[in-house]
């Protein structure tokens, strides 16, 4: 599921084009300190990510592959040590089903499959929460500093909110189960420094290398003014990261009602307890932030898991009884999708001759009715497993096949060999980031018509790259245009330009 056909989907969504060119960039500069996008200082992440896609790029080559391969690997971990800690302290079968509601979910397999920090971050703040907990109920001071790695390179891979939140969360919980006298102040101490040690040296180095610019770039503009304010039209009301949570962790949330309604057995367990915190403050955080991206709230997804795991187990062995209804709620939602997936592609104007094929996504529902025919009963163990299958053909067909094939449409696709056929290519205010990547060069670019102009004056073929609400900024320049098309589920429509003096055109 993490790694089958990683590669199909062309580099082009803003975030992954920015991450995966700024770490071939590194590569190629033997730069390790200051990261960069097209030659100019790039202050939106830390440089973890940047790192281990360096290191596959020189194993597998500049290609999408390489740029998601290490994302993948995350994901597998965080898998694997979400079901290893969750063993000691429930039972091994709970455990297991806590790995198979994370595998099931198309958020959590959709994004351990993209070239962003987010697979990083999410691993390592697993690891760092789950290491502590073991640290605490049982006194294990080699988890504690194992805490301290992974948060640091946590850190690392995102930034201050990868201390800030699991610090918060761990104080609570040794405040509210009052066990302050089992915490070694000295190995506390010890771990804070290695923490320090770990995290801290890049940031002084770049800080020091750009004059302080990266720092004040990353920390105000990229940390605090995200949390004050919404940034790049990711907005929306209180309750939407609440909602991105369900949404992302479907199809086993609509078990959720059970688990309120046997919430005194489920959450007995000090483990269970901790989930069910981890859970709370990250959705509560993220809810009052003005930026609300769907990604926020996923660290908190493996410990989602360990409490749905819980009951799903439960629900298996026998040990309670549920309702029908949440098989019927996914039988209606899964209809939805396809029939949504069709309208929307229907209003892009490049993809809606595809529009037809998202159908091809009713057969889980199908298969989920033809179950529900031929098996009245609905017995739990059987439902639970046509409900896995049924998503997992699901990610299979819309990850490995329906989205590679829309993405294939994007503009830069469709226009990149036009581009690549220029002596010059120059951007204009913005342009999509995807186009970097697939040049080998880097798009000298300007928010000024004057110097455009005298660009444009260099002997040979020019190519201007821009977008249509700044076409009116160019109309005194000798260009004309030859490429027009709308960044596929994105608002910005992507405009080539040539100069009409060219006469290879």
């Amino acid at each position: 599921m993490l790694f089958f056909h990683i590669g199909a989907t062309p580099i082009y969504i803003l975030d992954e084009a920015k991450n995966a060119e700024c770490a071939r960039e590194m590569l190629q500069n033997h730069q390790w300190i200051i990261p960069t996008f097209n030659g100019e200082l790039r202050t939106d992440k830390p440089p973890l990510h940047y790192f281990f896609m360096a290191l596959s790029y020189k194993t597998f080559g500049y290609t999408p592959f390489a740029a998601r391969f290490f994302s993948a690997i995350m994901g597998l971990l965080t898998l694997c040590i979400t079901y290893w800690y969750a063993r000691k302290f429930i039972k091994p079968f709970e455990a297991f089903c806590a790995t198979v509601v994370l595998v099931a979910s198309t958020h959590f397999i959709f994004e351990f499959r993209l070239s962003v920090p987010d697979p990083y971050l999410i691993f390592f703040i697993t690891l760092g929460l789950f290491s502590a907990y073991r640290w605490i109920e049982e006194n294990k001071t080699s988890q504690l500093y194992l805490s301290a790695i992974a948060l640091a390179l946590a850190c690392l891979a995102k930034g201050p909110v990868a201390l800030a939140l699991p610090g918060l969360i761990l104080f609570i919980w040794v405040a509210w189960t009052k066990q302050w006298k089992r915490i070694s102040w000295l190995h506390l101490l010890g771990a804070f420094l290695l923490f320090l040690l770990i995290a801290l040296p890049w940031y002084i180095a770049v800080d020091k290398a750009t004059n302080g610019a990266w720092t004040k770039g990353f920390f105000i503009e990229n940390n605090l003014n995200r949390f004050s304010d919404s940034q790049e039209g990711h907005g929306g009301f209180f309750g939407l990261t609440l909602l991105f949570f369900i949404i992302g962790l479907l199809p086993y949330i609509v078990y959720s009602g059970g688990i309120i309604k046997r919430r005194k057995a489920i959450f007995s367990e000090p483990l269970l307890k901790f989930s069910g915190m981890v859970v709370l403050v990250f959705i509560v955080f993220f809810s009052f932030s003005s930026t609300r991206l769907p990604n926020y709230a996923m660290p908190c997804y493996p410990f989602a898991a360990v409490i749905l795991g819980k009951y799903i187990a439960g629900l298996v062995q026998g040990d309670w009884t549920g309702k029908k209804y949440p098989y019927f709620i996914l039988i209606l939602f899964s209809i939805c999708i396809p029939i949504a997936g069709y309208y929307a592609l229907m209003q892009e104007q490049d993809v809606k001759f595809m529009a037809p094929v998202a159908f091809i996504l009713l057969i889980v529902p199908l298969l989920l009715f033809i179950y529900l025919i031929f098996r009245k009963n609905l017995f739990f163990k059987k439902q639970l497993l046509i409900i896995f299958w049924s998503f997992c053909l699901f990610n299979v067909i819309g990850i490995a096949y329906l989205y590679p094939a829309i993405y294939r449409q994007n503009p830069v696709a469709s226009t990149i060999q036009q581009v690549k056929n220029a002596d010059h290519i120059f951007g204009y205010q913005i342009f999509n980031s995807g186009y970097r990547f697939y040049l080998d060069k880097n798009i000298p670019k300007t928010f000024y018509t004057d110097t455009l102009k005298e660009w444009l004056n260099r002997p040979g073929n020019s190519i201007v790259i821009t977008r249509e609400e700044y076409l009116p900024d160019l109309m005194s320049l000798p260009l004309k245009e030859i490429a027009r098309h709308r960044d596929i589920f994105e608002l910005p429509t992507t405009v080539i330009l040539k100069k009409v003096n060219n006469e290879k055109y």
